[in-house]
């Protein structure tokens, strides 16, 4: 499963989603708990882009702190080749 997590709105969330016709989910954490949680908040309280491997016993299998837009999409492909 992918999901996708940033601090705007279920609405902003919702348009974003339909403009980029994203397959996945988007999860509003308009408080930035989750945010704050898995250590990606920046500057002004802005997220960070980076991506989290979680596999299904909740363990984290990868994490990718430099994330490119353009090529991460391979790069995840290729990742989630080893994750149990």
């Amino acid at each position: 499963m992918i999901l996708g997590v940033s601090k705007d709105t279920v609405e902003a969330q919702k348009k974003f989603a339909a403009k980029q016709r994203l397959t996945f989910r988007l999860l509003a954490d308009e408080d930035g708990a989750v945010i704050r949680l898995y250590g990606v908040d920046g500057l002004l309280g802005m997220a960070k882009r980076q991506t989290f491997l979680v596999n299904s016993k909740g363990k984290i299998g990868g994490i990718f702190l430099k994330v490119v837009p353009a090529k991460h999409a391979a790069e995840m492909a290729e990742a989630l080749k080893s994750v149990p």
